[in-house]
């Protein structure tokens, strides 16, 4: 039954931040600058997702005048495919020579004293800058939406994940059962949040008292806190995207996640709207159930009672199926 509000309202949420990395390097000892650091540090969502893994073809490689070319390989169902890469600037110094050792993930140069270069070219970086006839290489599948906040404010996305035993189970059984894969991370900064209102002058059924008018103020004055809106984006995009690890790896009850969603519906909104854009990334987010694109809109309509309950009953979305979706 539909509510009689002559207002109705939605928070509408959209990224203003995304790191990528791979999942060896977040696991490695790679370092990140104070100023990534900086910036890492307020990411507050991230995504586990699985593309091809992107290797060279050695015997292809060239680097002459400070321009590298050669082959960028990777397999879809065991069998090979390969892109050409060609006149891509790279400068090392002069008199070093280019190595791929295996399993040919990079590129390094050797000094003439023998010295490793300071740089490298990996293949997970390059094969974002081509094009390519299926685009497989910038289509990423999204495996796992989770939060990157902590109780612990002094602990970077970065540390939380590294001792994220989901994460863990996820690189375990996607090494076993996608061995040509490999697995990246996306992080996610959520910095701002809207109010989106609308009202229906013309509704016969318009609730047009004070009261209704307070709702509308208080909901404007009174937005989400940080943990309700935090929360309320992971459970639109585990809704919109329907991640196969969310749905295997259901968080248990009863937990603080939970009970910041269940805060959620006491906010009242009539309507829900996530954006993800990596555009700036090149690259393209999907699932079993979400085409491949740069740029999500996860919209979903909170009016009637079924669909609020659907939508706040923990993460699950097979709790009341074909009900709440996004669009």
């Amino acid at each position: 039954m539909k509510r009689k509000f002559v207002t109705e309202y939605a928070y509408g949420y959209m990224n203003s931040l995304t790191f990528m990395t791979p999942a060896h390097q977040l696991l490695g000892d790679n370092k990140v600058s104070p100023a990534q650091e900086e910036q890492l540090a307020k990411c507050n969502i991230y995504i586990i997702a699985m593309r091809p893994t992107p290797y060279f073809d050695p015997s292809t490689l060239k680097h002459e005048n400070n321009i590298f070319s050669g082959t960028l390989c990777y397999k879809v169902d065991g069998e090979e495919r390969r892109v050409e890469v060609n006149n891509y600037y790279w400068k090392i110094d002069k008199g070093a020579t280019i190595e791929c050792s295996y399993p040919h993930r990079e590129v390094i140069y050797r000094l003439s004293n023998g010295t490793v270069g300071e740089y490298y070219l990996p293949a997970t970086i390059l094969a974002c800058q081509y094009d390519h006839e299926d685009n497989t290489l910038n289509d990423y599948e999204v495996l796992y939406v989770g939060q990157a906040i902590g109780n612990k404010a002094n602990r970077s996305a970065f540390d939380r994940l590294k001792s994220h035993s989901t994460f863990q189970k996820i690189l375990a059984l996607t090494a076993q059962e996608y061995p040509d894969n490999e697995i990246v991370v996306f992080m996610y900064e959520f910095e701002n949040g809207q109010v989106f209102s609308s009202m229906d002058g013309m509704a016969k059924d318009a609730n047009n008292t004070q009261e209704n008018e307070r709702r509308l103020f208080n909901a404007v004055s009174n937005p989400p806190n940080k943990k309700q809106k935090i929360g309320l984006i992971e459970a639109g995009l585990i809704r919109y995207f329907e991640p196969k690890y969310n749905e295997i790896f259901k968080t248990k009850f009863p937990s603080s996640k939970h009970k910041v969603l269940q805060s959620c519906r006491d906010l009242d909104a009539t309507g829900l709207i996530v954006e993800l854009d990596s555009s700036d990334l090149r690259c393209r987010l999907f699932s079993p159930s979400v085409v491949a694109k740069e740029h999500h809109i996860a919209n979903f309509d909170l009016v009637s009672q079924e669909k609020r309950m659907s939508f706040f009953n923990s993460t699950r979305f097979t709790s009341l199926p074909n009900v709440i979706s996004g669009s």
